[in-house]
């Protein structure tokens, strides 16, 4: 191997190195502009929360699905911290096909949907998870 081939080589070896150090910003690829996840009240984000429920088990919960979704609001804003993904942790009022309302729980994943190309939801209804998918008191899903 030349000198110069030699000497090229070393180049783009440190530069690759003191790549990751000159990153503060963004410690991690993403395609994701700002914002990087819906809002919480989102058409999107409502539809994703119901179909968690309407894909369940029937007999998990009874058999009820959620009607409407309202007094939706963000609990608490994690756009990185300690994991460099963005969370958003939401709660809001479920009303249940056979007439009960509930507390809902439910948290954006920045990066966690299918094949990581996308956000996911993750949602618990309290005093519903019989198996204790999100804990006792849906404490999974809250910040």
């Amino acid at each position: 191997m030349s000198r110069a081939m030699r000497a090229l080589a070393l180049a783009v070896l440190a530069a690759s190195l003191a790549g990751p150090a000159l990153a503060t910003e963004r410690v991690y690829f993403s395609w994701n502009t700002e914002p990087r996840l819906p809002a919480c009240d989102e058409g999107s984000v409502r539809s994703a929360v119901a179909g968690t429920f309407a894909r369940a088990d029937a007999d998990y919960y009874g058999g009820r699905m959620i009607v409407t979704l309202d007094r939706v609001a963000e609990v608490s804003p994690r756009p990185g911290g300690v994991s460099p993904l963005a969370r958003r942790y939401c709660e809001g009022r479920a009303t249940l096909t056979d007439g009960s309302v509930r507390r809902v729980y439910y948290k954006l994943v920045e990066h966690a949907g299918f094949v990581g190309l996308s956000w996911n939801v993750e949602a618990c209804l309290a005093g519903l998870d019989k198996w204790y998918v999100h804990d006792a008191r849906c404490r999974t899903v809250r910040p």
